[in-house]
């Protein structure tokens, strides 16, 4: 289930990180849009640390020698 939760938010990166160029290019920097998406770009990356550190500590991902 942690694994498609990560793919997931890793999904949710792209996109928002996708929005973001759209709406820059669209925008010319005339409105907020491109801040509130690459917002949601870094609050997701975080998520996405938080999810990978959890998996490491329960031993779910376990790292390759």
């Amino acid at each position: 289930m942690l694994d498609i939760l990560i793919i997931a938010v890793m999904i949710g990166i792209m996109a928002s990180l996708g929005g973001g160029l759209y709406f820059l290019v669209r925008d010319r920097g005339s409105t907020q849009r491109t801040v509130q998406s690459l917002s949601i770009r870094v609050a997701l990356a975080i998520a996405l640390l938080a999810l990978l550190a959890y998996g490491f500590v329960t031993r779910f991902i376990v790292p390759v020698p």
